[in-house]
């Protein structure tokens, strides 16, 4: 039987955001990269509080 993670979509989402966070901190959109670090901390907090159910 395979295990399945509860997170698995926050930490796809967040892999997602990582990589527009480099692009957008390359292409120099300020506003954009604020907004991207804001979705990624919130991602974090909620996969956190689905790990600390488990």
């Amino acid at each position: 039987m395979t295990t399945t993670n509860p997170n698995a979509d926050a930490e796809t989402a967040m892999q997602y955001l990582i990589w527009a966070l480099e692009a957008l901190e390359k292409a120099g959109s300020q506003e954009a990269v604020h907004h991207t670090r804001i979705a990624l901390e919130a991602l974090r907090k909620s996969s956190a509080s689905i790990r600390s159910e488990d």
